[in-house]
């Protein structure tokens, strides 16, 4: 592909891509293990622990996916082929498992039909046929403006030298944080005006609208564009995003803790830590850099080989997952529970196994001929393990 030319590959990106998949994957365990009847107050306090140390996830995926297409975007875009990529690579496989979750719904299971395509349809464009595409929905918006965010970051970036970037980071991300902190005023604003389609985008959908997730695209975009200078910020501020991370996380869990206590009882829920919110966000960019920072200390062969190949999987297995989980719950049911193990245990064990089984059933699938329209691209390359060198800006 033309606007695709060939660098030199940022390691630490198959690594994150494996570490954010991972989380993916334990993030919507913890969400099954939560309900289960078993799970007492110390069940919740390990739940919320481990889901707060997994919440980097998606917000890793966008700034992965900023950081990559604006190091490897040429001068110029050939924006036909760059969204013919992204269609074959990204939208027709989305299409392929919107079809098999939709059919494989309880409800439409024997009485699929043409009468039934106007709803697909319809959760197809709103990623609603499965609770997990909701990414893929904000994603597919990040590739269409693409160009937008090409043209006005590249003008900042030739434009000013390193302070005047660094203060139009500074202030986008403020612009983000108060997009986030006047979310429900603007949907009330936008029920009022009832715009066709774009009303739904900031109420029904508000959830799936890139607006809300920008400056993680953003943020990747100026790594991208200054991979040397963004390592060397890496390092600088450690201090500063740790203590953010540490001091923010033990905040949200001691606020899950009394979430957790209602008038009924121990009940495990999760609504306080809602991504579009500025506290979550500070904590979110934070674990976004504590991420980059422990990729960029591991040199342990076998986990670099390991999550780098997961991160290679992770599309695939990222569409599927939810689904192999669903099976995944089957031995719970029939041999942890019967066994005595605590919820918990029971959560890590199921983690284990669905995120190995869609890995194992994307490589399967991608080495089929036809394999890419379902799975997507599945690099035919073993995962680097050697330590990333510099790049220049």
């Amino acid at each position: 592909m033309s606007d695709l030319p060939r660098k030199e590959r940022i390691t630490e990106i198959e690594t994150l891509r494996g570490l954010a998949f991972a989380a993916v994957v334990l993030q919507h365990s913890i969400a099954h293990y939560s309900l289960v009847p078993q799970a007492g107050l110390q069940d919740g306090v390990v739940l919320a622990i481990l889901l707060m140390l997994a919440k980097f996830a998606v917000p890793l995926f966008i700034f992965i996916t900023g950081m990559v297409l604006f190091y490897n975007t040429g001068h110029q875009l050939h924006y036909g082929q760059f969204m013919r990529k992204r269609f074959m690579d990204v939208i027709l496989p989305y299409v392929v498992w919107s079809i098999i979750y939709f059919i494989l719904a309880e409800r439409n299971w024997t009485n699929f039909g043409w009468h039934d395509l106007p709803d697909l349809a319809l959760k197809l464009v709103t990623g609603k046929t499965a609770s997990h595409f909701w990414y893929i929905i904000m994603l597919i918006q990040l590739y269409v403006f693409f160009p937008l965010f090409l043209r006005g970051i590249r003008y900042v970036y030739h434009r000013y030298q390193a302070k005047g970037r660094m203060t139009a980071l500074l202030i986008s991300g403020a612009v983000f944080l108060v997009l986030a902190d006047q979310l429900r005023n603007i949907a009330d604003w936008m029920n009022g005006l009832q715009i066709p389609v774009l009303t739904d985008a900031f109420t029904t959908y508000a959830d799936r609208n890139f607006i809300y997730f920008f400056f993680y695209f953003v943020l990747g975009a100026a790594a991208g564009l200054s991979i040397q200078r963004w390592r060397e910020w890496i390092v600088r501020l450690r201090w500063v995003y740790w203590m953010v991370f540490i001091i923010l996380g033990l905040r949200f869990i001691y606020l899950l803790m009394l979430e957790f206590q209602k008038p009924e009882g121990i009940r495990i829920t999760f609504y306080t830590v809602s991504l579009i919110r500025p506290d979550m966000i500070l904590f979110l960019i934070a674990s976004i850099m504590v991420m980059y920072q422990l990729t960029s200390k591991l040199h342990h062969r076998l986990a670099l080989y390991w999550l780098g190949w997961i991160g290679g999987m992770s599309y695939g297995g990222y569409l599927m997952h939810l689904l192999v989980l669903r099976y995944s719950y089957i031995p719970d049911e029939w041999l942890y529970v019967a066994w005595g193990w605590n919820p918990a245990v029971r959560m890590i064990v199921t983690w284990i196994v669905a995120l190995g089984v869609s890995c194992m059933l994307t490589w399967l699938i991608s080495r089929l001929k036809w394999g890419k329209w379902i799975v997507g691209a599945v690099p035919k390359h073993a995962p680097s393990t050697k330590v990333t060198t510099s790049t220049t800006d």
